[in-house]
């Protein structure tokens, strides 16, 4: 309890000060994070994610021009864990983040997949089904911009708020197999996913950037919730040494 009341109160005397960079303490974060991300955090119901894994999906999507159903075995996300920053800096003032990251290649693969679609393309209606291999590849995925971390209170734990990330896309690789059955067809396909990717990612930004933050700010805020502010901004600040474990904690 002494310890707490000693670093909350060297906090607040931070808190006073002008806006420092801590990218020492912030890159450990992140190194921890990386590690933890084999393990998941099952508690507050993080599943791990490097590889992400799933037994079994199935997807219905529906919209006034496009619908595709079917689903996934075995599949399986990878490279989530093998982020680079390029800038990380924290705020003590705004208590903001502000980062620049890439995923050098992210890859989702699946041993079986079967969809049906159907769009309108040009006024028109076409329908396509595919079972066979899902392999897809985003090469340096990239996201940028900042966000800002708020108290509940001293002791009841944190938010993010004012998520401003911009998101780009190098490539996308496409290297499914089994589109009606067809050589001609699987290859036309895997060249539309690619220019399809490449199109909705850096020629959308604003609705790409809302998109991820509601993939993203919801469980990140589930998994603050119960992190003391004091806590939290100790870790980042480097007031406490040996804080962060140098292996996952599974």
């Amino acid at each position: 309890m002494r310890a707490s009341c000693v670093i909350f109160v060297a906090l607040l005397c931070f808190s006073l000060g002008s806006a420092k960079l801590f990218d020492d303490e912030l890159r450990e974060l992140t190194e921890f994070l990386r590690l933890q991300m084999r393990c998941g955090y099952p508690a507050r119901g993080v599943p791990i994610l490097a590889p992400a894994q799933i037994a079994y999906q199935e997807i219905a999507l529906r919209s006034e021009n496009f619908g595709c159903n079917g689903n996934f075995t075995e599949l399986i996300l990878e490279g989530l864990d093998g982020y680079e920053f390029s800038k990380l800096e924290w705020n003590n003032v705004l208590n903001t983040i502000k980062f620049d990251m890439n995923f050098p290649k992210i890859s989702l693969k699946s041993s079986n997949y079967k969809l049906n679609l159907l769009a309108r393309l040009f006024g028109a209606d076409f329908s396509l089904w595919g079972d066979g291999v899902w392999s897809l590849e985003l090469i340096n995925f990239r996201a940028y911009g900042s966000f800002v971390i708020r108290p509940k209170s001293a002791t009841s734990g944190v938010y993010v708020k004012s998520w401003k990330v911009n998101w780009e896309l190098e490539e996308a690789k496409s290297q499914s197999t089994g589109f009606m059955n067809s050589r001609l067809y699987t290859k036309f396909i895997n060249d539309l996913i690619k220019e399809y990717l490449d199109i909705l990612i850096n020629d959308n930004p604003t609705e790409v950037s809302q998109f991820m933050e509601e993939l993203i700010v919801p469980p990140m805020n589930l998994v603050l919730e119960n992190v003391a502010w004091y806590e939290i901004t100790a870790i980042i600040l480097g007031l406490v040494d040996g804080i962060l474990p140098v292996e996952a904690i599974c």
